[in-house]
């Protein structure tokens, strides 16, 4: 419908979100630093493969007899770069697309049920890098 009035938008400034946590069984912990996922239900948890990358825990959350729902964890979103542990990474890997196994596992391979999270941005040294993560990187790359 056309506007006939001023109708303010509800902008959200900054590359953080807030999203309803997932409980489930003995998952009621995410770690400051855990990639997150979206379940198809809209709940945010730890990594889960087949699920949507939406970004990095700012913060960790215990929920530990409570039920999904009841908190929410802060999310980094959007385009953003960390310094993170990627096996067997070296200078050659720039460009290559970065993938997790689970919340903490970084790797170069897409093999099993990785979860495309970005680009390795830089070479730091042995086993480490800048990574330019992309927030529902699914989509993106």
């Amino acid at each position: 419908m056309a506007l006939s009035v001023d109708t303010p938008l509800v902008v959200e400034l900054g590359d953080q979100q807030d999203y309803p946590m997932l409980v489930s069984g003995a998952i009621a912990v995410i770690y400051e630093g855990s990639a997150i996922t979206l379940n198809g239900d809209g709940y945010a948890g730890v990594l889960v493969p087949g699920n949507l990358f939406v970004g990095h825990a700012l913060r960790g959350v215990s929920d530990v007899g409570g039920a999904s729902g009841d908190k929410t964890v802060r999310v980094r979103t959007g385009r953003y770069k960390a310094e993170v542990t990627l096996t067997s990474v070296a200078q050659t890997n720039v460009g290559d697309l970065v993938y997790m196994s689970d919340d903490g596992t970084y790797t170069l391979s897409s093999a099993g049920s990785a979860v495309k999270v970005g680009i390795c941005d830089r070479y730091v040294a042995a086993n480490t890098c800048v990574v330019e993560f992309y927030s529902k990187a699914a989509t993106v790359l």
